[in-house]
Order: structure tokens, then sequence, then C-alpha cells
């Protein structure tokens, strides 16, 4: 197939690789910077670089990949559709969920493939979870919980797009790290949530940048910036079958590279998954203490993003979505920019009740 991907950055990277050893050609790069994109092109062995996102619209192109930050996703996405195109897009989704909708009813209308990158559903440790959950052995769902950690915010740490409201919109921990957790728990159980409550840590709202880094402490040159969006979330959530969850989700916890915990309980039994053991699946039942089953190589050294082009190039090989495409699509998108706008409102009003609507 012949691909246009749209950002130069490590995501847009790794998108380009993938897409590479698949054996599809990157007909053009777009960028804002002219020479990053030209860079960008030289690494990759994409064809052509370009700043004009028109180029991404050219008949040569089939598919498009929306790899920039979230707040320019909507006209991105939304001109992809519109001229045609198979569109795969980075979450978050969008930050509006009329947006997302549109998008969406948009995508569907026009019968193209619409793949969004909530690639953790691949890991192959979460697929057997979810064929047990789904075999009915841990028995009807009733609880939720986990967390998502990673250490990326502490400071110092160098300012970029993700601390501008006007490229990544109000929420951070929220939409980078929470949706890939709300979407593992919406995928396992197979219920959505109703509603949420949710508190927002931010620890450091006034920040010192020297040199393109945030500091905790003021130096001399210093600029003084604000910086809104949250660095850690404590989340209540309601599902739909009355069962109740809880996610804790931080970008500045120390040690954690990059840790995804989720346990699903039930009325006859649990199970649980942690991303940095990512090949042991944890299974218990009342009195018989825990078993791990450990699949040594899941399948292959685990490539999510590969999982996840895998399945949606199959549909855009044949020409059209499936009737219940195996990967997340647009219409996830619209769950989980409804749920992070009400963890957002939620934690707005210090941790109220707001429905997911």
């Amino acid at each position: 197939m012949r691909v246009a991907i749209v950002g130069t950055g490590n995501i847009a990277r790794l998108h380009a690789q993938i897409l590479s050893e698949m054996g599809h050609e990157i007909v053009v790069a777009i960028g804002r910077d002219e020479k990053r994109t030209e860079q960008f092109v030289l690494d990759t062995g994409a064809v052509s670089a370009s700043v004009d996102f028109q180029e991404a619209l050219s008949p040569v192109v089939e598919v498009v990949h929306i790899c920039t930050p979230p707040m320019l996703h909507y006209q991105m996405v939304k001109r992809a559709l519109e001229a045609g195109k198979h569109v795969i897009c980075e979450k978050p989704f969008t930050i509006n969920p009329d947006e997302a909708l549109e998008l969406a009813e948009l995508a569907t209308q026009k019968g193209v493939v619409h793949g969004l990158n909530f690639n953790v559903r691949f890991h192959e440790g979460v697929q057997r979870m979810r064929e047990f959950i789904s075999s009915g052995a841990i028995g009807e769902i009733r609880l939720v919980h986990g967390n998502y950690l990673q250490e990326f915010h502490l400071l110092p740490t160098g300012y970029s797009w993700r601390y501008r409201e006007e490229l990544a919109g109000p929420m951070r921990a929220t939409t980078e790290i929470g949706s890939h957790w709300m979407d593992l728990a919406h995928y396992l159980t197979g219920q959505k949530a109703i509603n949420v409550s949710a508190i927002y840590g931010k620890f450091c709202p006034t920040r010192f940048l020297t040199e393109g880094i945030m500091h905790e402490e003021t130096s001399d040159g210093a600029l003084r910036i604000k910086v809104n969006s949250e660095d850690a979330a404590l989340v209540n959530f309601r599902l739909e079958n009355g069962a109740i969850g809880h996610m804790t989700i931080s970008e500045v916890s120390h040690g954690r590279s990059n840790q995804l915990v989720i346990e699903v309980t039930g009325s006859q039994g649990s199970i649980w998954w942690d991303s940095q053991d990512p090949y042991a699946v944890h299974e218990a039942k009342r009195g018989t203490g825990v078993q791990t089953v450990t699949n040594a190589f899941g399948g292959g050294f685990p490539n999510t993003f590969k999982g996840f082009f895998q399945a949606v190039y199959q549909d855009i090989e044949k020409g059209r979505p499936a009737s219940t495409p195996d990967y997340p699509n647009f219409w996830d998108g619209v769950y989980m920019t409804r749920v992070c706008q009400g963890i957002f409102l939620s934690a707005k009003e210090d941790g109220r009740w707001t429905s997911v609507d």
C-alpha cells in the first residue's frame, strides 16, 4: 500500500519502521519543519518530504497515518476521510467528544478502514486475558482495578508540545496513559464506564524553563511558565453491569519506565497482567492460590504496534472495514474521548461523580 505519514516525531518514526518491515511504501512524510522532515525522509526511506498536508490527499496515497499532537487530529483526520483515504490515527483520538463522533460517523459513511492506535491490546498476555474472561471462567465481572505509572515527566525534563494546551489539550496523564488503561478495561470486560469520579495531582504548575529544560526551582535567566495539565490522577468508575473500578495513573513515579497493571475480579475468580512482566498472566480462585501461566516468548518478542498495524492492514488490503473489526477504531475513540472528558470534568469539581455521556 502507498502511505503518507503526518508527523515526524518518535511515534511517526516507529510507524515508518514497521510499515517498511511490512513492505508498504511511504510515498510522503509531512511535517511542520522542512529540515526535520527532510531528515525524517533520509532516516526512514520515505520517498519525499513536504510541509503541506495537502500532499497526504494526493490520489497516489491510499492510507494516511496521523502522528501529530492531539489537538491537530480533528482537522487532519476529517480532511483525509473526506478525500476517501483509509486512516490510522494515534491516540488520543480527539479531545472533543462531538468531534470524535463526527469523525467516526464520517469514516463509517465513507466506508473506509479506520484504526486508532490502542496498541496495548495486542500484547499476547492481554489477548489470553480476554479469552479467559470471555470464556466465563471468572464469572460475573465485579471489580476492575490497576495502574499505569511512568517517570517521564519528573522534573527536570524537556519542554515539549505535551505541555502546550493548544497542541495537547487541557489534559496530559489522562489522555496519554489513562486512555490506554481505560481502553483495556473495556476491551477485557466488554463493559463501558457509565460514570467517573476523579481527582488530579498538579504538583508543580509553576516551572522555570532554561535551555529547553523545565525545572522546579528558578535560576538566572530562567523563563517562568505555567503547566496546567495533570501529573497524576486517581479515578473511580462504575461499569454498565454494576461493577466498580479504580485506576491510578502517574507520569511522575520514580523508577517506573512504563508499567501498566490491570486486574479483573469476577464472582468465580480473578486474573491480572503487568506490562513489565508481559509474558505472564496470573489467575486465582478461592482456596487454590495463584496460577501463573507464562509464554516465554509471547508469540515472539512483543511488538504491539506491528500487531495493530497487521490487523488494520488486513482490512485495508480488502478495501473495506470488517463488520466487527478485531482492532480499535474510531468508534472506540468516541467512547474513550467521552471517558477522558468525564474524568477531566469530574476533577475540575474535586471528584464529583460525572456521567460518561
